[in-house]
């Protein structure tokens, strides 16, 4: 019986010869330099490859080298680089790149001017930024049509404002395209904590932000107190053109102490 069952495997040997390309990994990358490309391709290609190709990509943007690899051997799970079209009411083509902190405090934003039509004759490239202090956990970008309907603001979470000892603010940015510029038209407290020694109660306060129907972002605080709910009150953002920015309405109580 034995015998038989050798003889029959090496019948199958025989026939059926195991190649040495099924025993090795498939490997999953970029070969070479990630392309310019349109803004969505690079950003699914810079998803696949490794610290020194996506280094290598955001330098060629216009991302100072040093940023640009600092960024990219920082990456931690669950993160990763954005690059977004944004939609304006000129004829001229803008796009953002959103590079997260990472394991270090910073994060960027840059503003950047080519084509998705024609990537290779119109390449993206970086035409203006912004740098963000995320001590407090890395920011984190959303794009909403907050002037108009088909016209889309940056707002960006979690900017820390100040830290010390119990104590750390959190601020929430808006940032508008106006003259090939990334402006600041909003900016306000979206978490706050503080637990010094010269105050008895533990406090914390925690914004959300949500795009509401005419052009209005609305803001929901909530107030806790030793972990204890104290208030949730509630205000509305809106656009003046007058001056040049967003402007809030009062805060008003949702819920009942």
């Amino acid at each position: 019986m034995f015998k038989r069952v050798l003889i029959v495997c090496g019948v199958c040997l025989a026939l059926f010869p195991i190649h040495k390309a099924t025993a090795q990994y498939v490997r999953v990358g970029v070969d070479g330099d990630i392309p310019f490309g349109k803004l969505g391709e690079m950003e699914d290609m810079l998803s696949l490859a490794d610290a020194s190709q996506k280094a290598g990509l955001l330098a060629r943007l216009g991302v100072d080298p040093v940023i640009a690899k600092y960024i990219a051997e920082g990456l931690q799970p669950g993160e990763k680089i954005e690059l977004k079209p944004i939609r304006v009411k000129e004829k001229i083509h803008y796009g953002v790149a959103f590079l997260p902190g990472g394991f270090g405090v910073s994060c960027y934003l840059y503003l950047l001017q080519g084509s998705d039509e024609d990537p290779v004759k119109k390449a993206w490239h970086v035409i203006d930024r912004q740098w963000f202090d995320c001590w407090h956990g890395t920011g984190s970008l959303e794009i909403m049509p907050l002037r108009s309907s088909d016209v889309d603001d940056l707002v960006v979470h979690h900017v820390n404002e100040g830290h010390g000892s119990g104590e750390v603010a959190d601020q929430t940015q808006v940032f508008s395209i106006m003259g090939g510029k990334l402006l600041q038209t909003l900016a306000t407290q979206d978490y706050l904590f503080e637990n010094g020694m010269a105050i008895r109660d533990a406090l914390e306060q925690r914004s959300t932000f949500l795009r509401f129907p005419g052009n209005a972002l609305e803001e929901t605080r909530t107030t806790t107190v030793n972990d204890e709910m104290e208030k949730v009150e509630r205000r509305y953002w809106r656009w003046s053109e007058q001056e040049r920015k967003f402007v809030p309405g009062p805060f008003v109580s949702i819920v009942a102490p």
